[in-house]
């Protein structure tokens, strides 16, 4: 079954051009039948096949899409309507920090994979932080496993300047110690995938590239 089509791409190109309310409400019942509707089954398609091997994951398709309405208030950018979608699939929830996450961001011209352990909170981060020091040859083989070097490189995530003292030991022979957060991020610029009938086929085949990163996450969080 085919998600998005050529009205779907129809219709968000319209949106770039019309980013504005009057345009949007014109355009309803398009949004409705050519976006809203297709990106409700991927989502319920990934949550579901996500499931199916790592049954821990129990976040609803519901819960794991995102507005289309942008949060405008900080934000100099005050056009209403955003022009991809996302869906994250969290163990219980989108946004959760106390656990690795698959997401992806789709658009006409492409979209984004990634996941990871992002933004945990210091208690859990301090844990992993000690858990990637002291297992740095098991991260390293995790990251050579399979196609993630080819497809993600490395594990990634903004890091603090100064690594605390009780982990400087490990700085020399693993840097991510001093990470905040452990992710990964890959992009296929591809606009034909927009429209792919397998389009939810693609990107489990990206996260599946990604899942011994994440059991080597998911073993740092457990710690």
């Amino acid at each position: 079954m085919s998600f998005f089509t050529k009205e779907s791409a129809t219709f968000w190109r319209g949106l770039a051009k019309n980013n504005n309310k009057a345009w949007f409400d014109e355009n309803r019942k398009t949004y409705e039948k050519h976006l809203k509707e297709p990106y409700n089954r991927l989502a319920e398609a990934l949550v579901e096949q996500v499931r199916e091997v790592e049954p821990e994951y129990e976040v609803s398709a519901k819960q794991a899409k995102y507005r289309i309405n942008r949060d405008v208030r900080f934000s100099k950018d005050k056009t209403p309507y955003k022009t991809n979608l996302g869906i994250t699939v969290g163990r219980t929830q989108k946004h959760d920090p106390s656990y690795p996450a698959y997401t992806v961001r789709i658009g006409v011209d492409g979209i984004a994979i990634g996941g990871g352990l992002y933004m945990p909170e210091p208690e859990l981060r301090d844990k992993v932080r000690l858990y990637v020091g002291q297992h740095a040859e098991e991260l390293a083989a995790a990251e050579a496993e399979g196609t993630f070097a080819k497809v993600y490189g490395q594990l990634q995530g903004e890091a603090h300047k100064r690594c605390p003292p009780d982990l400087k030991e490990f700085v020399d022979i693993e840097p991510r110690v001093c990470n905040k957060q452990w992710v990964f991020w890959a992009e296929a610029a591809d606009k034909k995938l927009f429209t792919d009938p397998k389009l939810d086929q693609i990107i489990l085949d990206y996260w599946e590239a990604a899942r011994p990163a994440q059991n080597f996450l998911k073993a740092a969080v457990k710690y």
